[in-house]
């Protein structure tokens, strides 16, 4: 029996699409398949890099003990400059100042988040290091509060240190670094020792009579003139006798 000439042609059409389908989806498949194992190795390699990446800052803070200061601060500009390394570098930060028992190790950590203490979890870390019993380590940790911005902000946090010294909670190293902490912070600092002046013993009150007196600047007579208003006696009289000119200054003036 003779196909008809038109069927002829459809079934031919049918056979030659037949086979450009089977083709396209194999093209197709392949280049799906080319795609999943290229996104494959993309995140693989993404993977590595960023595991590469925690493994070195996990070195680098575990040698921070063995560098000078110097080295500490270049490090610390470096990391400033490249918020993308940073950002591995917290985690880790966080996770030593919290884990840390040595220090030496402590206090290198301490002295690196000093730059990120804008971060809400390394200022609580910091604050909760400013009761730890070593006054090393305690003192750094005051230390670096004393950098949070704005410095009303970070004269605040130097003030609570303060009240915890009344309730015998910190230190009297990180009770001197808070005083000397508000006496660089200039009008800000001077505001919040004023309200915190109670919290000290007359002995730190007199040791802050010493180290106005010998550091100086701009704001050493406006400290000295607020402890010369004590309430004991003894821390007036000091205070007095600081703000006296020297002898030599009160002859030439005559």
């Amino acid at each position: 029996m003779e196909i008809p000439k038109a069927d002829a042609r459809r079934r031919g059409v049918v056979r030659a699409g037949s086979i450009g389908g089977h083709f396209l989806v194999s093209a197709s498949a392949c280049l799906l398949t080319v795609s999943i194992v290229g996104s494959a190795v993309v995140l693989a390699y993404r993977g590595y890099k960023r595991y590469d990446m925690r493994a070195k800052v996990r070195s680098f803070v575990a040698t921070l003990e063995n560098r000078d200061p110097q080295e500490l601060a270049e490090r610390t500009l470096e990391l400033r400059a490249r918020p993308l390394v940073a950002e591995q570098v917290l985690p880790e930060l966080r996770r030593s100042l919290a884990e840390s028992r040595s220090e030496e190790q402590l206090c290198a950590v301490v002295a690196l988040s000093r730059a990120f203490v804008s971060h809400a979890s390394i200022r609580s870390a910091l604050s909760s290091l400013r009761r730890d019993g070593r006054e090393r380590v305690a003192a750094a940790a005051v230390e670096a509060l004393s950098a949070i911005e704005p410095p009303e902000e970070a004269a605040e946090a130097l003030g609570e240190c303060l009240s915890a010294s009344s309730a015998g909670e910190i230190t009297e190293a990180a009770v001197d670094e808070a005083c000397a902490g508000l006496f660089r912070l200039g009008d800000a600092g001077l505001g919040e020792m004023r309200r915190r002046m109670g919290e000290l013993s007359p002995d730190r009150r007199n040791w802050l009579i010493g180290y106005v007196d010998s550091v100086g600047g701009p704001y050493r007579r406006l400290w000295l003139e607020m402890l010369a208003e004590d309430a004991d006696a003894g821390v007036r009289a000091r205070a007095a006798m600081a703000l006296r000119p020297p002898a030599e200054d009160v002859v030439s003036s005559r």
